[in-house]
């Protein structure tokens, strides 16, 4: 269907493309049903309609009643042919599971996972997005299937996934069934980590002031004081209690280092993506090195913190940074982007 739209001329496609989407509007998942499920002849089906035109024909010509026999077998089989198909995929529910983010040049995984309620097994179903290949699955009744298809990214920032066709052309093969489905999930690319060692070692050389604190864990032993309530009976001075001077707990010296700013403006790098992809390279850098950072864009700035979701927070923003298309559909290598 993807083929024949890009045939079209723009102005038609255009109004074609708007009568699929509100057709087909984007869910989290749903279930093929007879109103989003079509059907077509494939070549194979052309050609076998037009060779039991021929057969007819012959038939009538020489009244010959094994080629009538013979033309009314093959048309039954061509209708059983028909339901079969189009029931292959008729109640199949479809849903796209949480796709794991990516960097920019990366491959994204669209994880898919097909369930089949009905009393019968369902063979050769495909699925396809855009015009790379095709993956296939069979689904056991009441069973899942699951399909992964592999989406090539060139370009950071949040996107949708394209329409994605769910086919089949089981079990002979004349005819072509398919649905067309647009899902609702943010697929995320993120600005490529490009950032030199020495430009790493010297922003976490500039952070790396340790101040001195009091704590109970540390290396240097710093003197007692007094007990508070809940603190771990491990770190009590014993010879002090013995010694009749109460309870006191042992405190160290710790080295707490401070957190870090990651600026935008502190960049080396001449261009917007080239500042990006350094600016990720030092979140991965902080993260790795388990500190507190903070990020700064211009007009953005996201609080210090730590921990897979300050890093997912961060992450996302560089991914949105002046994107011009926020929520636009994912495009491919392959395709142009007009």
């Amino acid at each position: 269907m993807a083929l024949l739209t890009r045939l079209l001329p723009p102005p038609l496609r255009r109004r074609i493309d708007r009568w699929i989407a509100e057709r087909h509007p984007r869910r989290e998942a749903l279930v093929i049903d007879q109103r989003h499920l079509y059907i077509l002849p494939t070549r194979f089906g052309y050609l076998f309609a037009l060779m039991l035109v021929a057969l007819l024909l012959a038939a009538i010509n020489y009244q010959n009643s094994m080629a009538y026999v013979m033309t009314f077998t093959l048309t039954a089989i061509g209708i059983l042919s028909l339901w079969q198909t189009h029931r292959n995929l008729l109640g199949l529910r479809i849903e796209l599971l949480r796709p794991e983010p990516v960097f920019a040049g990366d491959t994204l995984t669209l994880p898919f996972q097909i369930d089949n309620p009905g009393p019968q097994p369902r063979y050769a179903v495909g699925m396809q997005y855009g015009q790379l290949p095709p993956e296939y699955a069979g689904i056991e009744k009441g069973g899942k299937a699951r399909i992964e298809l592999k989406l090539p990214t060139k370009r950071r920032g949040r996107f949708r996934p394209q329409g994605v066709i769910l086919f089949t052309r089981y079990p002979t093969g004349l005819f072509h069934a398919w649905s067309w489905m647009r899902f609702e999930v943010d697929l995320w690319v993120y600005p490529r980590p490009r950032a030199d060692r020495k430009l790493v070692d010297q922003w976490i050389e500039d952070g790396d002031g340790q101040a001195l604190s009091d704590t109970t864990d540390g290396d240097d032993f710093a003197g007692l004081r007094e007990h508070q309530p809940g603190e771990s009976l491990r770190h009590i001075s014993w010879k002090a209690y013995a010694q009749g001077r109460g309870m006191l707990t042992k405190t160290f010296q710790g080295h707490a280092s401070p957190a870090l700013w990651i600026d935008y403006r502190d960049m080396q790098a001449d261009s917007v993506e080239g500042r990006l992809s350094q600016m990720a390279a030092l979140v991965l850098a902080a993260e790795k090195a388990g500190r507190h950072y903070g990020l700064r864009l211009p007009g953005i700035e996201l609080e210090k913190d730590q921990g897979p979701a300050q890093r997912e927070r961060c992450l996302q923003a560089l991914a949105e940074f002046q994107q011009a298309d926020p929520g636009a559909e994912l495009p491919l290598n392959e395709e142009s982007e007009t």
